[in-house]
């Protein structure tokens, strides 16, 4: 959906927060194994959080859901304000993530996990912001191939490329763009090759 400017970067914000925030009370609460725990947990959430990036952008944003049409607008639009809100994204987060987790192990791993999706999400959301707004300038300098990559997907014909943090699941499911074609620039009219 079309965000404000501040709502678009709250992201940035609070995201940074809440995940230091969590870091913090896992570093200061427990013993040693519960902290190898929490980071175990956070390391797996960051795995996690590579596969929802491609699961959500191929079948979610390029499928045939309430979501497609918002999403289109982004390829229409790069730089547009558009997004989830952060208080509904934080919110899917503890229903969707945290709470399941939870249920199925303990608090710390809960916490864990969720901060690694977090912190995907987080790293996620700071790529494809200097991807398309080329800010910031530093960011940008070690961007090049994710850069080259996610423009093709924007641009080809035929769909590929959804991971925007890493090509991995593109790999895995075959959906790799193969590399465009560039265009040389001659100093003349091309050759004819007749007969060939």
């Amino acid at each position: 959906m079309q965000l404000s400017k501040t709502s678009y970067y709250a992201d940035f914000v609070v995201y940074a927060v809440v995940i230091l925030g969590m870091t913090l009370i896992a570093a200061v609460t427990g013993d040693w194994l519960d902290r190898l725990r929490w980071a175990s947990a956070c390391t797996v959430g960051i795995a996690l959080w590579t596969l929802l990036e491609y699961v959500l952008h191929r079948f979610a944003f390029h499928g045939r859901t309430m979501f497609a049409p918002m999403h289109a607008r982004h390829h229409v639009a790069p730089k547009a304000y558009i997004g989830t809100p952060t208080w509904l994204s934080l919110a899917i987060l503890a229903v969707g993530i945290f709470l399941p987790v939870w249920g199925l192990s303990s608090r710390n791993v809960a916490s864990g996990v969720t901060a690694g999706v977090m912190l995907g999400f987080f790293i996620y959301g700071l790529l494809h912001h200097a991807i398309h707004h080329r800010r910031p300038r530093l960011l940008m300098a070690w961007l090049g191939t994710a850069t080259r990559r996610h423009m093709h997907h924007h641009h080809a014909v035929r769909g590929g490329n959804y991971g925007v943090t890493t090509q991995l699941w593109d790999l895995v499911f075959g959906t790799v763009l193969d590399r465009p074609s560039v265009r040389t620039v001659s100093s003349g009219p091309e050759p004819c090759n007749e007969g060939s």
